[in-house]
Formats: C-alpha cells, structure tokens, sequence
C-alpha cells in the first residue's frame, strides 16, 4: 500500500525529531521512505537544511525538548510538512495546542494506526509535490540565503563564503534593515560550526543589568555566551553594550573564558563571536563610547552589506521572493505583483531596508483576494504623489512664512511686504493665496 506514496519528483524523506523507535518507522522504510531520526535539535536543524523539503513528525510525547526550542526549530523550517505526535492528555495543554495551530498540517496520539499514518504522509507528499511545483526554490539554500543578482551581492556572498571556514571574529556594517543577522547566519551555516548553535543577541534591546545576565548567565542559569558553546554567537548593535560588558567580552576573545557569577573561577567556552552594527564604530571609539581594544579584537574581518538602494535591481526577485513565501505561509491566492506595483516597489527609496520591504509585501498578501497584487494594496507613495508631496511642502513652509512676518510686524501689511522685498499687491496676492487677508479694521 505505502508504494504508491513514492514519487520520483519529490524525494520520499521522512524527519523524526524525539521519541523513540516506533514499528510504524520500520512499515515506511519497507514501503521506500528514507527516514532519518534525530535526538538533538541542532542535528535535526542541521540535516532538516541538507535535506531540503520533506515531511517532518516532531514526537513531543515524551517532553524531550523544550516546546520553545521545538517552535523554534519548526518555524525555521517552513519548507516540512510538519505533524506532531502527542499524548492524549496533552490536548488540555493550551501552549501545545497553540503550537500545532500555528505550526503542524495534522497531529497523532499514541497509539498511531499505521494505515491512518500511512495514508496521512502519503498525502502529504502529494502536497509537497504540488508545492514544489508552485514553489519551485522552496528550501533551495544555494544562495546562502542571500538573494540578489547585482554585482553588489555577488560580492557579499563570495566575501561569506571566504570568512566562513577562518573562524576569526567577524565586524559586519550596514545600515538598519539590511538583513546584517542573516549575513551573520550564512557565516555560521557555511563553517565548521554550522551543527553548533547560532546564539543571536541584540545589545540594544535590554537595559545594562539585564544584558549581563543576557548575556552570561546569573549564577542560576546559563548566559547567552555559554549556550553558543562550539557554535556562533551573533552581537546585533555591538555598538549599543555597555562599556563594563565590553571588558567582559574582550576577555572572551582573548583568552576563550568567562567569569563564573561569583568570579571564582573561569569557565572555557569554545565559541566565535560575530557582530554587527549600524555605527561608526570608528567614531565610536575617537569619543570614548567604545574600546579600542575591543574594537580592533572584533575587526579582523569586515563585511558592509548593501542597502537596499545599492541594489535596487534586485527589488522585483526580493518582492516576488516575500510574496511566495507569506502567500504559502498565509494560504492566500496573492501570485504576483502587478506591472504598476512593480514599478512602485522598484522607484521607492526603501529608507528602511530589506526589513521594510518584508513588511510592506508581508501587508500586501495579506490584503490582495486575488493572483495579483495591485498597487492600492502597497501602502508606498505612487511617482506622481512625490510631486504632489513635494509642492505641499512648499505651500506649507510659503504659508508659515507669511504667518511668521504678519506676525512680526504685528499684522501691518505694507511692513510685512517691506521685510520681505515684494510688493503689497505681491503680498496681498499670496495672502489670498493661503486665506490670510486680515479681517478689515473697524474705526469708530
């Protein structure tokens, strides 16, 4: 019965994160599934990416894993079909029910029949197959994850791939919204490290007690630091950390070791440090706000990735990249843009980056209840509104100006007009103009 499931277009694999060795593994094996088990999350995350998409059962029967470490990982890898296989008694569990909402296509309880299994994963390969179909690069990881074709990310994944295997420090620049944590990623998923965590922490997003403990752990629980043992750990706004955690973080780089709580002893940790920033940390450390020291232990290698209106060219494939991706994971009908957004999403500035882009297309496909995108369903400014915006500015500043004399020469239009070196039928014509004309005097 289970040959019938396998198909030559899309392999016939099968990912089992947890649980034990079921009787069922051994029924799909026999019916052509190549099945692999994983007991670790960082192994699973590892070979889910080699794998590519596939069919995936997270057992959290038997509380294995963390369900936040669970949630992480499947929600990293939206390219499975995922399915969960629970407890009965773990349907009164508001947060696992909430987890395969949001996240599995279908859940067992133990027992599992094996032709109700069988007959589910088959089916859903069949979705994968028309997904790929639909989605022909879903889980494609060619480019690093860094899309583009401008000459400008050609560059920024050859500069990747050359730091990846160094395991030295690396100082990435870019502006807001660049996508400086994904660079960071690529970095990790390209080294040796790549089946260590990825421990990624923003320095700007807690007050200075909090990200010591953030970051090293406070006597009770581990630090950030020490969860990134043998992998990588991501510094997001390093400019940001307070100057008393930038001595703590030198230490690290120089001697590989961190302070207990108490400081009575020192713990190896076995990790490389990436960070990244959208100062001038040059400057930074001219004024005192950053260590040199520091500065120059995390600048042995430096990579700038592009602003978004660097590589404008690569709008449309980024767009359409976004587009798939929230459709599949939204379940719209919403395509492709249209030829006038297009244009819109390609003329516009971008002053937020990548991250502005993901939001606008992310609001858009959720908007659109067709194939097409169109432009009312982009909340950018149309070309002829920059015009429009352009000359309301002027009217308003003109129309401020005149207030500001008026009221300088205490309404007195003849000195206004003085002041500004025009003449009173110039100075009553823009009053007109703005609806200022003082209210005539009455003289008793």
């Amino acid at each position: 019965m289970g040959m019938q499931f396998r198909s030559e277009a899309v392999p016939s694999s099968l990912v089992v994160v947890g649980g034990t060795y079921e009787p069922w593994l051994a029924t799909l094996e026999q019916a052509g599934w190549r099945c692999h088990r994983c007991y670790d999350l960082r192994a699973a995350q590892s070979l889910l990416q080699d794998i590519g998409p596939c069919i995936g059962i997270v057992d959290i029967s038997h509380d294995d894993f963390s369900l936040n470490g669970v949630a992480s990982l499947v929600n990293r890898n939206k390219q499975v079909r995922w399915l969960a296989l629970i407890r009965e008694d773990q349907l009164n569990n508001d947060a696992i029910c909430q987890f395969i909402v949001s996240f599995c296509i279908d859940y067992f309880t133990s027992p599992i029949p094996d032709s109700q299994l069988m007959s589910t994963i088959g089916h859903q390969l069949g979705m994968l197959k028309l997904e790929r179909h639909v989605w022909p690069q879903l889980g494609d990881h060619s480019d690093m994850g860094l899309l583009g074709k401008t000459s400008v990310m050609k560059k920024l994944r050859d500069q990747v791939r050359r730091v990846a295997p160094t395991d030295v420090s690396v100082l990435i620049n870019g502006e807001s919204g660049t996508g400086k944590e994904l660079v960071g990623m690529a970095i990790h998923n390209a080294s040796t490290r790549a089946k260590g965590p990825f421990i990624s922490v923003k320095c700007s997003a807690l007050p200075e007690k909090l990200i010591q403990n953030e970051l090293f752990g406070d006597g009770t629980t581990e630090g950030k630091v020490q969860q990134a043992h043998q992998g990588t750990l991501f510094l997001d706004e390093i400019g940001d950390l307070p100057l008393n955690l930038q001595a703590n973080l030198l230490h690290l780089l120089q001697d590989g070791t961190v302070e207990t709580h108490d400081d009575k002893y020192s713990k190896e940790i076995d990790v490389r440090v990436i960070a990244a920033t959208h100062m001038d940390l040059e400057k930074a450390v001219a004024e005192g706000q950053f260590r040199e020291d520091l500065f120059y232990r995390l600048n042995v290698l430096r990579i700038s990735v592009p602003s978004l209106k660097e590589r404008s060219a690569d709008i449309p494939e980024l767009a359409e990249h976004f587009l798939l991706k929230f459709a599949r994971q939204y379940n719209t009908q919403a395509r492709t843009f249209s030829e006038e957004a297009n244009k819109i999403l390609t003329n516009y500035s971008w002053p937020g980056n990548v991250r502005e882009l993901i939001n606008q297309v992310k609001r858009a496909v959720l908007l659109a209840d067709n194939l097409v995108i169109e432009a009312e369903h982009l909340d950018l400014p149309r070309q002829g509104d920059y015009k429009q915006s352009l000359r309301k500015i002027r009217e308003e500043s003109e129309r401020d100006a005149l207030l500001a004399v008026l009221e300088s020469n205490n309404g007195q239009v003849s000195a206004a007009a003085k002041e500004l070196g025009v003449s009173r039928a110039t100075m009553y014509r823009l009053l007109n103009k703005h609806s200022l004309i003082p209210a005539p005097r009455s003289f008793r």
